[in-house]
């Protein structure tokens, strides 16, 4: 069964192709529609929710979306447009050099939220503007997710709290990846001088990447029914580890000196319940 569309599923139950034999082209799984466009999911609903708590305090909110071959931008956009918030999406046609001018012609014309692929801003902008970062879905790149999550956590922002949400579907394989990465970000916490432990050098050794590593887990089956706690607090440790560290790494990217502001960083994971349109799950256990 197709890696992708385990990941996909359910945030699109809908409009999937077959999944085909290698050889032989036969159609080995036909993925059922259990949802429509014009249909909120349960991911939604909490990530509308979020939105909306956020944007009446009056704070600004950046929504990351990986997905982009699925039309999970535009139906959050307009949802969000529904629900009378300015939301706008970045696209990958803006050239990187004027992605920064970009945000600020769009802010002065009141937009509330951002819609992007993290990609797009996972080096060289500040978005101290954005004060609630959302992660609608996960990537497979280590990197992309640490660089974007740090977007509006730089040296120069003085809001007193940032924010960051990570969504996923319980029993998924969302959930999974969610997971692999808590532990890959553990282990660069080693590297970067946290805490040596027999899991850290387990994992420093292991040299697959996040697709390969989900194929596996796939294979051996869920072992701890209870990851969803383990995630939360694997994350939260991780939010607020080495402030000092986060510092030098700044000053080196900028070449200078810092006045240290006091920043609280939270990072939140956000488990969805399972829901009906997750029924592709069944095939896979």
């Amino acid at each position: 069964m197709s890696l992708n569309l385990m990941m996909a599923y359910p945030d699109q139950p809908y409009g999937h192709k077959p999944v085909v034999h290698p050889v032989t082209a036969d159609p080995i799984l036909v993925p059922e529609d259990s949802g429509a466009p014009e249909e909120q999911t349960e991911k939604d609903r909490r990530t509308l929710e979020i939105i909306r708590r956020k944007v009446n305090a009056g704070e600004r909110v950046l929504l990351y979306v990986n997905w982009v071959r699925l039309d999970s931008r535009t139906r959050l956009k307009r949802f969000l447009t529904d629900a009378g918030i300015r939301a706008e999406i970045m696209e990958d046609t803006v050239p990187p050099r004027g992605r920064e001018e970009w945000v600020a012609n769009h802010l002065r014309q009141g937009m509330q939220v951002m819609i992007v692929n993290p990609n797009l801003v996972e080096t060289g902008l500040d978005l101290n503007d954005f004060t609630t970062l959302i992660f609608y879905d996960m990537a497979f790149k280590l990197f992309t997710f640490r660089q974007a999550s740090r977007r509006s956590w730089r040296i120069n922002q003085t809001a007193p709290r940032v924010e960051v949400y990570i969504l996923y579907y319980r029993h998924t394989m969302q959930e999974r990846a969610v997971r692999l990465m808590a532990s890959k970000l553990a282990v660069a916490g080693v590297i970067e001088g946290g805490v040596l432990t027999d899991e850290g050098l387990a994992a420093m050794s292991e040299s697959e990447d996040m697709t390969s590593a989900l194929a596996r887990e796939l294979a051996e089956g869920i072992r701890h029914e209870d990851a969803v706690e383990d995630i939360a607090a694997s994350f939260r440790k991780m939010a607020v580890l080495h402030p000092a560290q986060e510092r030098q790494v700044q000053e080196a990217e900028c070449g200078q000196q810092s006045v240290p502001v006091s920043v609280r960083k939270e990072t939140k994971i956000r488990p969805v319940p399972p829901a009906e349109q997750l029924s592709l799950w069944e095939l896979a256990g």
